[in-house]
């Protein structure tokens, strides 16, 4: 697997791996109308190229060169993205990414990292050193879904 900067041409394979992992992945821990509501059709890769840009954004390619997993940081440290095709889940594609953005918030300086997290996704962050500052709930399109308010202190030098 190769970890690497995120590109405009990999606009549209970004967006159908977050479409496929909430719909293949998440929907272990989610319900059919919390996944329709999360993710209810392929993003726009234009406008997501936008939204990705101003980020620290990786992608995972696998051997193959299919782009397999991707992750979006902003600059102040809060990680807005992770997502793997089913296929990478549990292969070290989400830790190959989560290693290569606490690497950069690291040397741009950063003492912490925070997200919101599925409940899919806090176990996987757990493992990483994160706790759980809160539990919330987020209403898309009417439906309830929970996540948590999560956060980091990193140990630059470490």
């Amino acid at each position: 697997m190769i970890v690497r900067r995120f590109e405009a041409a990999d606009a549209a394979r970004v967006c159908e791996i977050f479409y496929r992992s909430v719909h293949e992945v998440a929907c272990e821990r989610y319900s059919h109308a919390q996944i329709h509501a999360w993710a209810p059709k392929v993003p726009d890769p234009a406008q997501w190229f936008q939204r990705l840009h101003d980020y620290d954004t990786f992608v995972a390619d696998n051997d193959i060169g299919e782009t397999i997993g991707w992750i979006a940081t902003s600059p102040e440290g809060y990680i807005d993205m992770l997502f793997c095709l089913p296929e990478g889940v549990g292969r070290g594609v989400a830790a190959g990414l989560y290693a290569e953005a606490e690497r950069t918030a690291i040397a741009r300086g950063l003492t912490q990292l925070t997200a919101h997290a599925s409940v899919f996704a806090q176990p996987f962050l757990e493992r990483h050193g994160w706790v759980i500052d809160s539990h919330e709930i987020v209403v898309r399109s009417g439906v309830e879904i929970p996540r948590a308010a999560m956060s980091k202190v990193l140990r630059v030098g470490a």
